[in-house]
């Protein structure tokens, strides 16, 4: 995801901040935290979600552990009241948003790994590396940009992600871009 951002702002010559900076193995605490903080200091900020990690942590909870679907949902109610905050989950992963872009699909993918699957076979040459993400000339996000109206259309096909439904197919980053697949500012 980060790759795929760093190439849209480049891409599009925006300025702001795209500040993944918690590690990849960060707490839905410390991300929602820092997610809050953010807000104090930010006009806008998103929290783009994978659902499929909080579906993976729930079902490996201890029993007596809050399940961290239902952890998910506290932090997702409390940041939803929040004005400059936008929580936008995809699930499974952000491959799925990728898949968008070449087909339809309200496939129930029971991970990343299987996502990635159907992914290959829309886009044989993909593969989840930096380099190939910010290659020269073909990065990821140019490479894309001409079926971003498709993928966009594609995802609010999909819905709203539902709190009360969370393993609902869905993928929110299409709330990033306006209609014509211009970056959103507002």
């Amino acid at each position: 995801e980060k790759w795929y951002f760093q190439m849209l702002k480049q891409s599009e010559n925006l300025i702001i901040n795209i500040k993944p900076e918690l590690s990849l193995k960060a707490s839905l605490k410390k991300q929602y935290d820092y997610v809050k903080n953010l807000a104090e200091t930010y006009h806008k900020v998103f929290w783009i979600v994978d659902y499929d990690v909080i579906e993976r942590e729930t079902k490996e909870c201890k029993a007596g552990e809050e399940k961290r679907s239902e952890e998910f949902a506290r932090y997702y109610n409390d940041l939803s009241k929040l004005e400059n905050v936008e929580i936008l989950v995809v699930n499974t992963c952000f491959e799925y948003w990728i898949y968008l872009h070449f087909k339809y699909s309200k496939k129930n993918y029971k991970d990343c790994d299987e996502t990635g699957k159907d992914l290959k076979k829309e886009f044989p040459t993909y593969d989840k590396t930096e380099k190939f993400y910010k290659k020269n000339n073909a990065d990821i996000y140019t490479s894309l940009k001409p079926k971003l109206p498709i993928a966009i259309k594609n995802a609010e096909n999909l819905g709203p992600f539902d709190i009360q439904n969370p393993n609902n197919p869905v993928c929110e980053i299409h709330r990033l871009f306006n209609k014509d697949g211009s970056f959103k500012v507002d």
